[in-house]
């Protein structure tokens, strides 16, 4: 059974779930409020981007270097 506030607030989030992850983060919101949300969002993903370069580059040049050969130990 269940209380039917709690059942009927569970089944909105589904929804809106669903329609968040189809239609992008912040659909519920009002205009304004989206549009901060989905720049914040594109900042980060943009600065995921900068960072996933960096370390590519980074991983790349590490790969390149010249390996040394370990002194034996006698």
């Amino acid at each position: 059974m269940g209380n039917p506030a709690s059942v009927k607030r569970k089944k909105t989030e589904k929804r809106r779930k669903k329609y968040e992850a189809r239609l992008g983060p912040g659909v519920y919101l009002p205009k304004e409020e989206r549009e901060k949300v989905n720049a914040a969002v594109a900042k980060h993903l943009e600065q995921e981007k900068v960072a996933s370069a960096a370390a590519r580059k980074a991983r790349a040049e590490k790969k390149a270097a010249p390996k040394v050969s370990p002194t034996p130990k006698v």
